[in-house]
Parts: structure tokens; C-alpha cells; sequence
């Protein structure tokens, strides 16, 4: 018997999805993979991270910053967005922070030095281009 489908095209087979929509489900699902390898959590194309309101990957902007230029660029509102995460912001050069910044919000991820590698392929993805650790100086926001 056949089964009839919506249009949108429920189910596994037979959906009719733009050569558009399959490139943005292909680039969503390699985000998705690369925020993971950098210990970066992106459900259903939020970032949702613990403690820390969920944010969408799309049309965010990420920087990677070593601990002690992370701890420079905190601000009141920041440490307002992320909380108990601010104080974790301090001189430790064995340390990366991920900065995840999107007109919904903030989210700051800690990760491992040895992450660098998964972290600037996660931010390349998403932000387009090559990006870069912030050293020590402070950036201007």
C-alpha cells in the first residue's frame, strides 16, 4: 500500500528538499561535528551549552581567545550573560575560550589549549573565514 506524504515531505524516503536545503542541512551537520570535536554541544542548530542560555549557530560570530585577553574583554554585561563562567576567565594560557556572540546572546565555552586545531575549524566554519587566536591584547569591542 502507498503511504502519501505531506509536502514537506515527512519521513526518510521521498522528500523533496532544494539542492539549497541539502547544502544547509550538509553545512549544518559539518558544524554540528566540528562544534563537537572543539567540546562545543549544537543541538537542532543552537548552541546549548550548561548554565548558559541556548544561542543559534547561524549568524553567530566565534572567536577563540587565550584565558588572559577572554578575562580583558568581559564586561559588566558579559559577566551579567555568563555568569559563573566570568570567573573562569583568568591568566591560564593551558586555556582557550571559545566566545559564541549572536543578537540573542553570549555563550563561553573553556577549552583545552590542545582543542586550538577543533576550535579554529569550528569558528572557520561559521564565521566564513580563517580565524585567529587573540593574544594578549585587548580587542576593541
Amino acid at each position: 500500500m502507498a503511504r502519501n506524504h505531506d509536502e514537506e515531505g515527512a519521513g526518510m524516503f521521498g522528500s523533496k528538499k532544494s539542492p539549497e536545503e541539502k547544502a544547509a542541512a550538509a553545512r549544518q551537520r559539518q558544524i554540528t561535528a566540528a562544534a563537537a570535536a572543539a567540546g562545543v554541544t549544537v543541538i537542532s542548530g543552537k548552541v546549548r551549552m550548561p548554565n548558559q542560555q541556548a544561542i543559534p549557530i547561524e549568524g553567530a560570530r566565534v572567536t577563540i581567545e587565550a584565558g588572559e585577553t577572554a578575562r580583558k574583554r568581559i564586561t559588566a554585561t558579559r559577566v551579567a550573560l555568563i555568569g559563573v563562567f566570568a570567573i573562569w576567565a583568568k591568566k591560564d594560557m593551558s586555556q582557550l575560550f571559545i566566545t559564541i556572540e549572536h543578537k540573542e546572546g553570549i555563550v563561553l565555552v573553556p577549552v583545552p589549549a590542545r582543542k586550538e586545531a577543533q576550535a579554529r575549524i569550528f569558528a572557520t566554519m561559521v564565521n566564513g573565514e580563517a580565524t585567529g587566536i587573540t593574544k594578549t591584547e585587548a580587542t576593541p569591542e
